[in-house]
């Protein structure tokens, strides 16, 4: 019976022993000691050459894995309690990992990865105005923006948090919508119910949960004459991952893109058009209800022309498009128009060579499609790990996805199973190919939860001149300088914009350094503030320590919980780490003479340090 020598963590296998070591009998006989040594030279050249070793996988502490899974899944850093549970039971993960899936901070960790998914938190494009009955009711732009961008994330997130089916964002038969979204769209609203509410549009659209959303089809709009391939290229390429427009196509002679004419018969007849459009056209014939596009300068111009078209200036440059009907509430569907694909002689709606007819068949083709289901899968893995999607591998792909299915499309236990998977748990891989998502670095959204939960500080900005006015693009009162590109930092801090940077940055960035020197220093101050002011009890971070204090043991053992709390690294208050530390509380006290510049600093320095926003 062996067991691991002194020192070594399991797992540990004996060494092979070098070839040039004579074998020793322990009988005592040596002819035996020979024929042993004969047949191990006989057995070990029949044998081969050794195999080549595998790839080394080292997997997270079980703390880390605890920070990793927190931040994944809520956004914020394990509480002091969680730290100590996992001290005491390693194996304890999988229960904290369900109560969090049961708080609001999940909640919006499901609307930052259909938001980025989606492209929809996007302030820096021009936001319907503030006008007519919005105005009236005193809304200022950041209501409107907020509203119209969110009210596709609330929905998503309530059939998650409901444990209903995922399918069912594509299946649902009702909207989502706040009392601004509401006015915009001339929908059903109870002003005496809860802010979000169920409701349901009533232009006749056929109703299909996202697929029916005038705040997706807004934002992802139908340029020119391109008869909607845009958005159904968007629903292929979100929830299918199978990008149409991406596929390589070569036409013979050109075609003049120019004449809409012509370019209708050449998706049609010209052999290197009609592989794609032979799948892309039946998609973009469910969206001809929809107007092309729906943007804020139409409406400024309709109030401008008192909401009418008159008539003695001619008939309405638009036809159809109307002036009253980019007057709230907005007429963006029209059950008339349903059937003009066909007035340009294109393929009538259908789902990849299965005919369908309305948007109600497309969401229950989607649902059901095996694609459907790998695709979600990869959607939460990739974002969970920040990987683009394409790379993860199939191995742990498709075991996530048949336990997806066999759950009945529960997208809170496919986190569930993402977060405590052992590729998901894998510190670095050494030699091979084995897939680890390496070091991950804080989103701008993680970074303002995580600065509350600590700290209880938000940065926010009022950026709006001043007697700004209504209906213009300012007037948006105060805002999250870390949830903003208009008068923020979002994308600097490797987030997105949603139209100028759609695809996230996973890395360490100057910009991002800067930005997140200047909140540190905000946070750190704004929480000494507080919590100085405040019981013990109360406190976010000085706990252990009261105002004035200086003795330098009380303020070693405070920076080691420091330490603990804001990094998830257990240190001695003796430590080398807490040397450091310590150094820069001092020479802030001894240069101010107040033991709270010396928090302020220290904090500071933490809420910067790579294990702060590396996980």
């Amino acid at each position: 019976m062996s067991t691991h020598p002194e020192g070594l963590s399991p797992p540990w296998r004996p060494q092979r022993a070098p070839a040039d070591v004579l074998w020793i009998s322990t009988s005592g006989s040596a002819p035996e000691g020979i024929a042993a040594l004969a047949l191990a030279v006989l057995l070990s050249g029949c044998a081969g050459p050794s195999p080549e070793p595998g790839p080394v996988i080292e997997p997270l502490t079980p703390l880390e894995h605890l920070s990793r899974a927190s931040l994944a899944v809520r956004g914020i850093r394990p509480s002091l309690d969680e730290i100590e549970t996992i001290f005491v039971d390693p194996g304890a993960l999988p229960r904290l990992v369900d109560t969090w899936l049961e708080g609001p901070e999940f909640g919006d960790t499901v609307e930052d990865l259909h938001a980025e998914l989606f492209l929809l938190r996007a302030d820096t494009n021009h936001q319907l105005p503030v006008k007519g009955i919005l105005q009236e009711r005193g809304y200022d732009q950041a209501d409107v923006h907020f509203s119209t961008v969110e009210a596709p994330l609330r929905f998503v997130r309530e059939v998650i948090l409901e444990d209903r089916p995922y399918t069912e964002i594509l299946t649902a038969d009702y909207t989502v919508a706040n009392e601004v979204v509401a006015a915009i769209y001339g929908l059903p609203f109870d002003p005496r119910g809860p802010e979000w509410q169920h409701t349901e549009w009533v232009d006749g659209r056929p109703q299909s949960g996202l697929l029916s959303d005038s705040e997706m089809w807004r934002r992802h709009v139908s340029n020119a004459a391109n008869f909607h391939r845009g958005r159904a290229n968007f629903v292929s390429q979100a929830f299918l991952c199978e990008d149409i427009g991406a596929r390589d196509v070569f036409v013979a002679g050109g075609v003049d893109i120019a004449d809409e004419l012509a370019v209708a018969e050449a998706v049609s007849t010209q052999e290197g058009c009609v592989a794609c459009h032979n799948a892309l056209d039946p998609l973009a014939a469910f969206f001809w209800g929809y107007k092309e596009q729906l943007q804020r300068g139409a409406v400024l111009e309709a109030y401008e022309l008192g909401c009418e078209w008159r008539w003695d200036n001619g008939p309405p440059p638009r036809g159809s498009y109307r002036v009253e009907h980019w007057c709230y509430p907005l007429k963006f569907y029209d059950v008339s128009e349903e059937g003009l694909w066909e007035d340009w002689h294109l393929r009538p709606p259908g789902y990849f060579g299965q005919p369908a007819s309305d948007m109600r068949e497309l969401g229950a083709l989607i649902a059901s499609d095996a694609r459907f289901a790998e695709c979600t899968v990869r959607n939460f893995a990739g974002y969970l790990t920040q990987t683009e999607r394409s790379t993860l591998p199939r191995e742990w792909i498709d075991p996530l996805t048949r336990r997806f299915v066999s759950t009945s499309f529960d997208a809170r236990e496919l986190v569930r199973d993402i977060v405590l998977s052992s590729e998901f748990s894998t510190a670095r891989i050494t030699g091979g190919d084995a897939f680890a998502p390496g070091l991950q670095t804080l989103r701008p959204e993680q970074l303002a939860r995580t600065l509350w939960d600590l700290t209880g500080f938000r940065w926010m900005a009022d950026q709006d001149p001043a007697g700004c006015a209504q209906g213009t693009n300012t007037c948006w009162g105060a805002v999250d300088l870390l949830g903003t590109d208009l008068y923020g930092v979002r994308s600097m801090m490797g987030g997105i914009d949603g139209y100028t940077v759609t695809h996230p940055t996973h890395t360490p960035t100057p910009t991002q350094q800067l930005a997140l020197q200047i909140v540190a220093q905000e946070a750190a101050g704004f929480v000494v503030g507080s919590d100085l002011q405040l019981p013990r009890e109360q406190r976010r971070l000085l706990d252990q320590i009261e105002a004035g204090e200086a003795e330098e043991g009380r303020v070693r053992l405070q920076l080691a919980r420091l330490h603990l709390r804001i990094l998830g690294e257990h240190v001695a208050a003796w430590g080398p780490q807490v040397d450091l530390t310590y150094g820069l509380w001092a020479g802030a006290f001894a240069h101010s003479g107040d033991p709270a510049e010396g928090w302020r600093v220290a904090i500071a320095a933490l809420l910067q340090d790579p294990h702060m926003v590396l996980y």
